[in-house]
């Protein structure tokens, strides 16, 4: 696929490889020519998403109902002419055909603790408590609004790129969860957003029931993953004789 055939405002999946973690970035197309494609900048508030000279990072993305990846990309800042800064990626090899292989939704079927973050005040209560308050109060109280919480919870099934968790603890879409399980006879730790909620009106053992998707998993997830879903396969395929 030519990089001028990318329409703009088509979403870009980023995926980052960094010191044994894996992440998933999607930002929205600003800028594409015959060389590059620039998305959005990645960004926390006002800093930019620096990348390292040791990340390998891929980029995918999809056009009507085929998706393409181009592996190894040099990832980069460029500056248009109103100052605007976006992050830039430049193809060192030819796009290839992407077969996501998400579909497949691997069953696991377990319980695991979540941990997740809770603010400790309401908007209301917040901003009240923070009137009077210094500037290094002020950040002080900021770094300390959130606390980490655990919950049971049970894992149905999982994805490559994300996973179905029920459990009684109550989260919003946006909010971030953590857990760690075993896969093909290894832990492997992901951190994920919540995506999807439904309550499971009394048909499960957990009162709510949540689509996340993965932003970070530890290096030997993907591995593991499709390890997990060719024995799985497998099995199903003898299954009948």
């Amino acid at each position: 696929m030519d990089l001028t055939q990318i329409r703009l405002g088509s979403l870009l999946e980023i995926y980052i490889r960094r010191d044994g973690y894996n992440y998933r970035v999607v930002s929205k197309i600003e800028y594409v020519d015959d060389r590059c494609i620039a998305v959005s900048p990645i960004a926390s508030r006002t800093q930019l998403f620096q990348f390292l000279n040791t990340d390998t990072v891929d980029i995918v993305c999809k056009q009507d109902q085929d998706s393409w990846k181009w592996a190894n990309v040099r990832p980069g800042i460029m500056t248009l002419e109103d100052g605007t800064k976006l992050h830039c990626f430049t193809p060192t090899r030819e796009a290839e055909a992407f077969n996501r292989r998400t579909t497949f939704r691997l069953a696991i079927n377990k319980e695991l603790i979540i941990s997740y973050e809770k603010p400790l005040f309401d908007k209301d209560q917040e901003a009240a408590s923070t009137e009077d308050l210094s500037i290094d109060e002020m950040i002080d109280h900021i770094s300390e609004r959130y606390c980490e919480l655990t919950a049971k919870a049970f894992l149905k099934d999982i994805s490559e790129g994300g996973a179905a968790i029920s459990t009684d603890a109550v989260l919003n879409k946006g909010d971030i969860i953590s857990f760690e399980f075993e896969l093909a006879f290894e832990p492997v730790k992901c951190r994920a957003i919540v995506v999807r909620i439904k309550n499971t009106n009394g048909k499960d053992y957990f009162a709510n029931s949540y689509g996340v998707s993965f932003v970070e998993t530890s290096t030997n997830f993907v591995k593991n993953f499709f390890a997990e879903q060719r024995r799985s396969l497998q099995k199903s395929r003898f299954s009948f004789e």
